[in-house]
């Protein structure tokens, strides 16, 4: 009992002197506090730039050409390629419907020019062959910077089976002159000279001749392009023999797919001296191309 007593009386002299030291350091947890100071920020003198995240551009995955597109040989630089197959007629030899095939690839760059085709007609009329022919061309032009003058090497190995001779080769070259050469007209003439053979025939030998011919491609409309040329080969020692090649085209891209188009070709083989075989070898074509 006597310490319970005492322990009741220091309690009873200790919490009115704490009482008293609270109200004098700070507010009892009764009274309110007092509200925070207002913080003032001032506005930056310059704007601060936007935060801006530079995105890392991937990297770009360059597929290798394939064999078949000009690229593979040529290097880069833009090249148009195609092949095309289709049905055509045939006035000189017969009247009658044939095949034709073939493929070209052409481009230009800065140094040079080149144009390369391939053609084969075949003709069955009644179960017997009437027609069976190819022709392989190409032409380089060195260009001579941004002169209109170039010089070009053209050679033709010409096949038919019922001409008089197994292979018909020329070689030519000279100068050539580009009289327009906008994206939608181009033009252009060349003269030279060269040598030409009839492998297998009645006149075979090398016979000098000379060379001349021109070219011309325009865009009709967005989706029409026409085409044409003409290379006349006389020979010097007689001009009475000559050989005129000509060609025109007509060319409509289809809308889908993209890389097919429409093509109407008419061709002209002429020889004025045939050595008993028809003189003209007209073909005219209906033509699906497809772009490589």
């Amino acid at each position: 009992m006597f310490l319970v007593a005492a322990l009741i009386r220091a309690i009873l002299f200790v919490l009115p002197m704490a009482i008293s030291v609270a109200r004098a350091d700070g507010p009892m947890l009764s009274e309110p506090l007092p509200a925070p100071a207002e913080v003032v920020v001032e506005p930056p003198s310059e704007p601060l730039p936007p935060a801006t995240l530079e995105a890392t551009p991937l990297e770009e995955v360059i597929m290798p050409p394939s064999w078949y597109q000009p690229v593979y040989w040529l290097g880069p630089g833009p090249w148009d390629s195609a092949i095309e197959l289709g049905l055509n007629g045939s006035s000189g030899t017969s009247d009658t419907l044939s095949f034709r095939t073939g493929g070209y690839f052409k481009g230009k760059t800065d140094v040079r020019k080149v144009d390369f085709s391939l053609y084969y007609n075949s003709t069955m009329s009644e179960g017997i062959q009437t027609q069976n022919n190819a022709l392989l061309s190409g032409r380089h032009d060195w260009l001579l910077g941004d002169s209109p003058w170039s010089i070009y090497l053209l050679s033709q190995l010409f096949y038919d089976e019922f001409q008089a001779y197994d292979l018909d080769f020329n070689a030519n070259s000279g100068i050539g002159y580009q009289w327009l050469d906008t994206e939608r007209l181009k033009l252009g003439t060349q003269i030279g000279a060269g040598a030409s053979r009839e492998f297998g025939g009645p006149d075979d030998r090398w016979a000098p001749e000379a060379q001349v011919g021109f070219d011309y491609e325009q865009i009709v409309f967005a989706a029409n392009k026409l085409t044409g040329g003409v290379d006349y080969f006389p020979e010097f020692e007689h001009f009475g023999r000559y050989r005129i090649l000509s060609e025109v085209g007509w060319e409509v891209a289809l809308s889908e797919p993209q890389n097919l188009s429409l093509k109407f070709a008419a061709t002209d083989r002429y020889d004025a001296d045939p050595h008993g075989a028809k003189p003209h070898i007209v073909n005219y074509s209906v033509l699906l191309l497809w772009k490589l």
